[in-house]
């Protein structure tokens, strides 16, 4: 069960509780007039979060990209299947290198 301090707990206690964390596998929960604020977590707790946000938003964007895929093909029915496929390639591309070059997700293309 996480513990829960005060933010001059956490300041005053910080060695100690970073301690704590390591022993107990376990996180620490920092309060700010009985609200919690922050938490104090092992790193390797810390990158598994980070995975998870950084799968979730994957798959966020391959959500958008799909539906508007979709939805550029029923505004365009009278393009060939395969100029539609080429706008929907062409869009998908400039959203997934907007959203590279802002940090949301990391991505290389192959050259």
């Amino acid at each position: 069960m996480p513990k829960a301090v005060s933010t001059r707990e956490a300041k005053d206690k910080l060695s100690s509780l970073i301690g704590w964390v390591r022993e107990n596998a376990d996180e620490v929960i920092v309060e700010n007039h009985g609200q919690p604020r922050a938490v104090i977590m092992s790193f390797a707790e810390y990158q598994k979060i980070r995975a998870l946000k950084e799968q979730q938003h994957r798959h966020e964007a391959l959500h958008t990209l799909r539906r508007l895929r979709s939805e550029v093909r029923e505004r365009n029915q009278d393009l060939t299947e395969e100029q539609a496929e080429e706008i929907a390639e062409r869009f998908t591309c400039e959203v997934i290198d907007d959203m590279a070059a802002e940090g949301t997700i990391r991505f290389e293309r192959d050259i």
